[in-house]
Formats: structure tokens, sequence, C-alpha cells
């Protein structure tokens, strides 16, 4: 009993955070939903900032990314990390305020943050040596690229709802791709042509 109380409190409480934002959801709130008494859910978690704890670690959406070795791989993994944004929505439409709860959470932001910024920094490389990329034009040029890429990615929630308030829907794909397009040679430009239209 007490294993699916402990799982229902935690599913319970990513739907509701993902509806009405961390700030706006009580641990009675939660305890209500599953159906159990405050006290209850306090025997399995003090404080609510312990559940946001256990939601991001059971996830960690970011271990499960492989390294991009094609332009094809790199589509993927933008369509990848759109999917996670929006299956996790609870996590990236608070990003920012999250990190200062604990730093349990700062460290679960950071680990991500140096898993994707590492897969992306080693691909352009090797694109860049295929001849699907150009040089940098200076020195860390690939990094202010890939900064970028993972600030639109982390941000990419609260963005899509204030595009749909002004009726304009993109897909993060799209976005990425936009970003770096200018980093593409003739020849990378022609092999994303067959991939996506930007």
């Amino acid at each position: 009993m007490g294993r699916d109380t402990r799982q229902k409190i935690l599913d319970s409480a990513r739907e509701l955070f993902s509806v009405h934002g961390y700030n706006g959801v009580s641990l009675q709130d939660i305890a209500d939903t599953v159906g159990i008494s405050k006290g209850n859910l306090t025997y399995h978690f003090s404080k609510k900032e312990e559940i946001m704890e256990e939601l991001l670690s059971e996830s960690q959406p970011s271990d499960q990314l492989g390294q991009p070795k094609t332009l094809q791989d790199m589509d993927a993994l933008f369509l990848h990390m759109q999917q996670v944004v929006s299956q996790h929505s609870y996590y990236f439409l608070y990003h920012a305020q999250l990190s200062q709860l604990s730093p349990k959470i700062a460290e679960i932001q950071n680990r991500s943050y140096r898993t994707i910024r590492n897969l992306l920094k080693e691909a352009f490389c090797l694109f860049c040596e295929e001849g699907l990329f150009r040089k940098e034009l200076f020195t860390g040029e690939y990094d202010c690229m890939v900064d970028a890429l993972h600030m639109a990615i982390s941000y990419w929630g609260p963005f899509s709802s204030l595009q749909k308030s002004i009726a304009i829907d993109m897909e993060y794909r799209r976005h990425a791709w936009s970003i770096i397009y200018h980093l593409l040679t003739e020849k990378g430009r022609a092999e994303l042509k067959s991939i996506i239209q930007i």
C-alpha cells in the first residue's frame, strides 16, 4: 500500500503542477486529489519540494539522449527534446523557479544542461569535420549556438503559450534549425533540405 500511495502522490502532483504551476498547488491539494490526509502525505514527503525532487529524479529525460552522428540524428534529437518538454510541462513551464527550491533540483538541472551541451557540442564538431558545418568564425561560436539551443528548449513551454496567444505555432525542431542554419555549409544545407524545409 505504501509504494502505491507514494506513486499516486507523485502522479497526482505531476498533473496538478502541470495545470496550476508549482506555486499554485499545496500539499493539501495533492492529498485531496489522492484521497488521503495531509498527515499521510507528509509521511511520504515532508515538503512539496521533496515531491518535485522525486519527480525530476525519476524522469531525467536528458539521460536517455543519444549522440547525434548525422543531421538526421540531430533532427531526431530536436524532435525528442520537443516531446520531452511536452511530457514534462510541470518542469519546463517553471524551469527558472525550480532551481531555487533546493540544491538537489539545481544539481539535476545542471546535470541535464551538461549532458545536452556535451551532446550538441560534440555533434557540431563532428559535422564540421564532415564538411556539414563551417568552421567557427570566432573562438566559442559553437558554444554560443549550443547555449542558444539549450535556452530555447528550457523556456519553450512558456514561450509556446505566448506564441499561441498571438496565433503563432512554431515547433521547436524548426526553431532549432533556424538558430544554427547559418553554420551549415552548402553540403549541409543540401542534406538538411531532404530532412526539413526551414
